[in-house]
């Protein structure tokens, strides 16, 4: 026995199944949406390894008869924000058929408690996956399968003699060896990040971080091993360019799995740019595999539904609670989090994702912010914007504008949800997150924002800019021709900018024409909205040449002074560990001072900047 299974023994020895009691009962006709196709929607709870409680989505046809039940293993870090809305047409389809769908985030991954960098982590991974089989057995659903992609697949298998008797078991896009791996995760934190400068024992990867002990224990999985015994279907769903592979080769042959080739995986499960796809054909083609599998008998099934449960403890004894909701007139998927002593009227921040990622934010930073606010007494609310995480029904090869008329209606209605003042809330994003939260603010009122990574500066700038990445998801030679020439006007105009003279630029700038800072900036502070700014080089280099500076220094006399805080290095996308942690103090520093105690509020060193 390796160590990864001895920890998963000792794990799953005390995995136990406590009732999560509900902080706000809510109304069962509340937490459960209907899909146009009559497929019920179940936001819940369940119960995961020890104490943690693990998020968990349900889909299962609206009648609640099904065949079976289907349990969905993600990927890990930047993959599962990748696949999020794919892994959640999976779960449709698999309902379409019949079957109960069950996704669910991993302990210390996600939505779910925990910390992502627990030294037991892999073992915490593999006891989430039996805990979900579990749940689903206690739903009264005897014949199961399991679903897993990309690293998902390794985890299920590894956790295979802990889930019981399976029916058939999905292996979407595997890795196959946890050594591998690693030395890809990390060899691209380096390349497309940076050197990890840290001296701990944690090992940063693209929107993670791990312990070095859950690295070791991740290197040891192997699924060319793998066996899932002669009851269990398997399938394999391979990209091509793999099939040839020694371990690819020696898993088929010893698992005896059914093959199937899958495509697009990488604009999948790994796209160069925020611009991905969700590989619908294929989607359709593993459920309808997995649904071979099972007979036509159904089950009555009533699932038990926590809408609400204790995530996290402070130091001094107080429960973190999270609440799952659904708000404003587009039933936008949210989480409020807060301690059990606060109220729903408590200063409030809303968390804005940015581009495809859904609420956990980068690197999951918006939870463990959220978890952080509450223990000062600051409840928070992150959320899905339409076509996002767990808002709205999926669409066939989906790739969902990031700032859409549609997702600037539905976070006012949200707002207006909340039961606090604008004088209680503030709104904290990253790129068009922070310029969601800086239109919401505009339109609103807010006692605060926080602005990371900000290019769009114009908040009358209502139509999201068409990226090289956008035409390139085209694949049209045409729309390829339109964009050069378009790019090559634009650049002749950016050239010319700098004779403009400043007072036409930030008048420009406030009809939406131009991407001058000062026009956001001086529309927040009129609105006595206190405005943080942090930017990392790249973005620092879009704001210089924007004028962005000019504009703060006219602004530094104002009654409420912007602070623009240049971080000198890391990344736009904050997946550097440096720039979250940075972040993560900027975050809770403009909270207490925005609702809390000031002489805890700012360091000195947080302030470096301009305008400070």
């Amino acid at each position: 026995m390796n160590k990864s299974m001895a920890n998963m023994t000792s794990v799953m020895s005390a995995l136990h199944v406590p009732h999560l009691t509900p902080l706000e009962t809510t109304p069962r006709h509340f937490r459960h949406r209907q899909t146009p196709t009559g497929i019920r929607t179940i936001d819940t709870w369940i119960p995961g390894p020890g104490d943690r409680a693990l998020f968990a989505s349900i889909h299962l046809p609206s009648d609640a008869a099904v065949r079976g039940a289907v349990v969905i293993c993600p990927p890990l870090a930047k993959e599962h924000i990748s696949a999020y809305r794919g892994l959640r047409q999976l779960a449709q389809e698999l309902a379409e058929h019949g079957f109960l769908a069950l996704r669910f985030d991993y302990a210390g991954q996600g939505d779910s408690s925990g910390c992502q960098d627990d030294p037991l982590a892999v073992a915490q991974w593999q006891a989430s996956v039996a805990a979900a089989v579990a749940y689903a057995r206690r739903a009264g659903i005897e014949s199961i399968a399991v679903t897993g992609l990309r690293a998902g697949a390794l985890i299920a298998a590894a956790a295979v003699d802990t889930l019981g008797d399976l029916r058939a078991m999905v292996l979407w896009d595997p890795v196959i060896s946890g050594r591998s791996y690693v030395r890809e995760l990390t060899s691209l934190y380096r390349v497309s990040v940076d050197d990890d400068p840290h001296h701990d024992d944690c090992t940063s990867i693209v929107g993670g971080v791990l312990d070095s002990a859950a690295v070791k224990d991740l290197s040891g999985l192997d699924l060319s091993t793998f066996d899932p015994g002669s009851s269990t279907k398997v399938l394999a769903a391979i990209r091509p360019e793999f099939a040839a592979s020694p371990r690819t080769v020696r898993m088929l042959e010893r698992s005896g799995a059914e093959r199937m080739f899958v495509e697009r995986q990488n604009q999948f499960v790994s796209p160069s740019s925020f611009v991905l796809s969700v590989p619908t054909h294929d989607i359709k083609r593993i459920s309808s595999w997995v649904s071979r599998q099972f007979g036509e008998d159904k089950t009555f099934v009533d699932p038990e539904i926590t809408s609400a449960a204790h995530v996290s403890t402070t130091d001094d004894g107080e429960e973190i609670w999270e609440t799952l909701e659904r708000r404003s007139t587009g039933s936008l998927f949210a989480i409020s989090t807060a301690s059990r002593t606060t109220t729903s009227h408590a200063a409030t921040a809303v968390f804005h994702s940015t581009a495809n990622e859904h609420r956990i934010g980068p690197a999951r930073l918006w939870v463990e912010s959220a978890r952080t606010l509450a223990a000062h007494g600051i409840r928070s609310v992150r959320f899905d914007r339409m076509g996002t995480g767990d808002s709205g029904t999926v669409l066939t090869d989906e790739n969902t504008p990031i700032v859409s008329p549609e997702a600037r209606r539905n976070v006012l209605d949200l707002i207006d949800t909340l039961d606090v003042p604008p004088s209680r809330r503030m709104h904290i994003g990253m790129c068009s997150g922070a310029w969601m939260g800086a239109y919401v603010a505009s339109q609103r009122g807010a006692r605060s924002v926080v602005l990371l990574n900000i290019v769009n500066w114009s908040i009358n700038n209502r139509r999201p800019p068409v990226k090289k990445a956008h035409v390139d998801a085209m694949e049209s030679d045409v729309a390829n021709r339109i964009f050069v020439v378009a790019r090559t006007i634009r650049n002749a105009g950016r050239r010319a900018q700098r004779y403009v003279p400043y007072p036409v630029w930030l008048g420009l700038g406030f009809l939406g024409l131009v991407n001058a800072p000062e026009s956001m900036l001086r529309t927040l502070t009129r609105r006595g909205t206190q405005t943080a700014v942090s930017l990392a080089p790249e973005d620092e280099a879009w704001f210089e040449a924007n004028r962005g500076r000019q504009g703060v220094t006219r602004l530094s006399s104002s009654k409420n002074p912007p602070h623009v805080l240049f971080s000198g290095s890391g990344d736009h996308n904050l997946f550097h560990r440096s720039s979250r942690e940075r972040v993560g103090r900027l975050i809770v520093a403009s909270a207490l001072d925005a609702f809390g105690d000031r002489r805890r509020a700012v360091s000195k060193h947080d302030k470096e900047g301009i305008g400070a």
